[in-house]
């Protein structure tokens, strides 16, 4: 029933259509164009604006008659023989000089009904897929513009602005579909070196949607032209773009006009605009006479780089990055676009202000011939009133030179003040009750540090002095009587740049201009006095550690050599005068005796030898770079047969590249004096361990054993000369008690600290650190 009624609407219409033809005027030329789909369809609607932005202007010459095949939503046989009725009824009523057809089922239908309808009428064909010569068979007088559709440049853009993003081609399965795709799989090889692409033209609406949503933002969209999805349903080219955009978080690019400005980014455009507008020329110079046979067929027209700025501008795509000759539309209008009414009434109402300016300008010119009459009466009344003015004048005049001189004599004594107060050896300001600096000399600048004149109108609170001190100053100054004055000596004031001076402050009360309660501070920098004073406290406090040490060094020499020395002396002496009653055993063991007691005073005489050079600073400090690995190497390797003799195991956990700053003799002298130790106090079959590692932009050095351990009484006198620790070893070695205090000092002469963690029969943990870079 929908096919008769509209079999029977197409006849009416090809009646009225046939009896308006015959009414026009016979001299008038006539185009019939037949268009593959139906009216209000995007991009048939594009091709007729193209048409009709050609032929329109010469309606008077030439008349334009539109068909539609509606072959997008109608593909049933009936439909088409009702065309096919149709226009055997229009040729018979009209001859047409030239025929303009778009898109390929218009010109599929043109030349398969050319010998019924058509015959020997130029066709000019617009918006054909695919297009190849063989298409036309042989036909002659036929022309056009083939549709080119540029996928495969406009997949090209799309790697150009996104290199490594993946791309979902989403085209369908129609004959405009199938065209396309035909293109893109034969560039698709090419393509795939370059980027990888998935291809969906078999999924249905709901399908395709739920694709777009899942994207990631590795993906980008390349949307063909989509009619009808796989389950037949039919979309129009504005549904289909605006569901795919409402659903996609990615790009979405295209190459036809009709996508844009409605969500996709750009491409490679084939216009339907262009296509109909170059029909129509070509339809044109036709009726107007050129050989049709002569016209060759526009293959690759029509197309341009085109990308909508608001896209640009959602997917941060730079524009530099666009080709040149990009077309960007829908920018932002400027702000005169924007306003264009505003500035049109502007321009008005300027107008009217100058026609108002005129009008105002004749009345003022009126107006001052009547000033210039009236001037001229005044003039007589100004010039006698002139004569009693200079009078008057010439009598202030000699008042103003008195009152300059007496200013003038004010200034200089002000500046000869001032010049005593800048060449002043001490600093002078002035301050209100506040504490505002009002004036200031040049000398108290040099004092803080600032610029000259730097200081006015800042609160000496806020620039050299603490607010403590000055309440403590001001408090004492408001308890004075009569008048008021007075001299405080060391007082801390700040410099400009954070450093602190000592200075003598003092505090009197003056006038000063109008300000009540004016104070003037002179200050005077005693620095110099107060550091010479602590460098004098300081060479005391040295003097006195340095009679403590002479002291201390005198008492270790006369008790701990004395004893060892008469112990030795009284033995040598039994044997030199009683040799004859003792065996050689017995003499043997009394000199080993008296060798391993020298040994010691050996040892302890070169410990108290080198703690006093470190003492008096006469050892030499050279600090570098040192490999702490490699000392404690070369310490191991010293001490290894003597460990090897309790059968103790030395580690090494020192990591290769920890490196320190320090004087690589000291270091090694204190990792020899606490491996020895460690070793020392160590069990048989124990283990003494040295670790390194970096904390707080420090290396921490750790030479641990499980040996004897230190009563937690003893710890706090290890270091500590007055009060010596001496212990056997586990094999009864002995020791000075000085190794430790050695390695104080060296370890503070290097900058660093050390300390020590013992449990008793468990283990000595001694950590000492080291910069880890040059120090100033």
């Amino acid at each position: 029933m929908r096919y008769i009624f509209l079999c029977l609407f197409i006849t009416i219409s090809c009646t009225i259509s046939a009896f308006s033809m015959q009414t026009s005027n016979k001299n008038k030329k006539h185009i019939l164009v037949i268009h593959s789909y139906h009216q209000s369809f995007v991009w048939t609607d594009s091709i007729s604006n193209g048409i009709k932005s050609v032929l329109t202007p010469l309606e008077g010459e030439i008349e334009t008659f539109y068909e539609y095949l509606d072959s997008k939503r109608f593909v049933d046989p009936i439909f088409i023989e009702s065309f096919e009725e149709k226009y055997e009824l229009l040729c018979s009523k009209i001859t047409c000089d030239a025929i303009i057809v778009s898109d390929n089922n218009a010109l599929n239908f043109a030349i398969r009904n050319r010998e019924r309808f058509f015959k020997n009428i130029p066709i000019v064909f617009c918006g054909v897929n695919n297009y190849s010569p063989e298409l036309l068979k042989g036909e002659s007088l036929v022309t056009g513009i083939a549709e080119y559709a540029a996928i495969d440049s406009t997949l090209m853009l799309m790697n150009r602005l996104h290199p490594k993003r993946k791309v979902l081609i989403i085209n369908d399965r129609t004959v405009t579909g199938l065209a396309n795709k035909a293109i893109i799989m034969k560039a698709l090889p090419e393509l795939e070196k370059k980027m990888l692409i998935e291809y969906s033209d078999s999924s249905s609406m709901n399908a395709i949607l739920e694709k777009v949503k899942g994207l990631s933002n590795d993906w980008m969209i390349y949307l063909a032209p989509f009619t009808m999805d796989a389950e037949g349903n039919y979309y129009s080219f504005n549904d289909v773009v605006r569901l795919v955009s409402n659903a996609s978080s990615v790009p979405i690019y295209g190459s036809w006009d009709f996508y844009l400005g409605k969500g996709i980014v750009g491409g490679y455009i084939t216009s339907g605009f262009m296509q109909g507008e170059l029909a129509g020329k070509l339809a044109l110079s036709i009726v107007k006479g050129a050989n049709t046979n002569l016209i060759p067929v526009h293959d690759k027209s029509a197309v341009s780089i085109k990308v909508d700025h608001s896209q640009l501008i959602k997917y941060d795509i730079k524009e530099h990055r666009l080709p040149v000759g990009t077309i960007i539309f829908n920018r932002e209008k400027t702000f005169f676009e924007k306003n264009i009414r505003f500035f049109k009434n502007v321009l008005r109402i300027g107008l009217i202000v100058i026609l108002l300016l005129i009008i105002y300008s004749v009345l003022k010119y009126r107006q001052k011939k009547l000033l210039e009459r009236r001037n001229l009466e005044l003039d007589q009344e100004v010039e006698e009133r002139s004569r009693e003015l200079l009078e008057a004048n010439e009598t202030l005049n000699r008042k103003n030179v008195e009152i300059t001189k007496q200013e003038e004599l004010t200034k200089l004594a002000y500046l000869r003040l001032k010049a005593i107060l800048n060449n002043s050896l001490v600093g002078i300001v002035v301050t209100d009750k506040e504490g505002k600096i009002i004036d200031q000399n040049n000398r108290i600048s040099e004092i803080l540090g600032s610029e000259k004149g730097e200081l006015l109108d800042k609160n000496i609170m806020s620039t050299f002095l603490s607010k403590s001190n000055f309440d403590i100053l001001m408090n004492e100054y408001k308890q004075l009587e009569g008048s008021k004055a007075f001299i405080r000596n060391e007082i801390p004031l700040k410099r400009a740049d954070g450093s602190v001076l000592w200075t003598k402050i003092y505090i009197s009360e003056m006038l000063y201009s109008q300000i009540e309660d004016a104070n003037i501070w002179v200050i005077d920098d005693v620095s110099e006095i107060v550091e010479n004073r602590a460098n004098l406290e300081k060479k005391t406090v040295e003097l006195k550690e340095s009679n403590e040490t002479k002291d201390q060094f005198f008492s270790i020499i006369s008790h701990d050599l004395k004893g060892p020395l008469s112990s030795v002396l009284g033995l040598l002496e039994i044997i030199s005068k009683n040799s004859e009653i003792f065996s050689d055993e017995e003499k043997k063991a009394y000199i080993e005796n008296c060798y391993e007691s020298a040994q010691d005073m050996n040892d302890l005489l070169d410990n108290l030898l080198r703690w006093g050079r470190i003492q008096i600073g006469g050892v030499s400090w050279n600090p570098e770079i040192i490999d702490l690995k490699n000392i404690t190497d070369s310490v191991l390797q010293t001490l290894i047969n003597i460990a090897k003799a309790k059968g103790i195991e030395l580690k090494n956990n020192i990591p290769q590249e920890i490196k320190a700053f320090g004087d690589e003799n000291m270091i090694k002298t204190v990792v020899l004096n606490l491996v020895n130790n460690a070793i020392k106090f160590t069990r048989k079959e124990g283990f003494v361990e040295i670790s390194a590692s970096i904390k707080n932009s420090r290396v921490e050095v750790l030479v641990r054993d499980n040996g004897t351990g230190i009563k937690s009484d003893d710890i706090q006198y290890l270091f500590n000369i007055d009060k010596k620790i001496q212990q056997e070893g586990t094999n009864k070695e002995s020791g000075t008690g000085l190794g430790l205090i050695i390695v104080k000092d060296i370890i503070e002469k290097n900058k660093g600290t050390i300390r020590v963690e013992s449990e008793l029969n468990v283990g000595t943990s001694v950590y000492f650190d080291l910069p880890l870079i040059a120090l100033n």
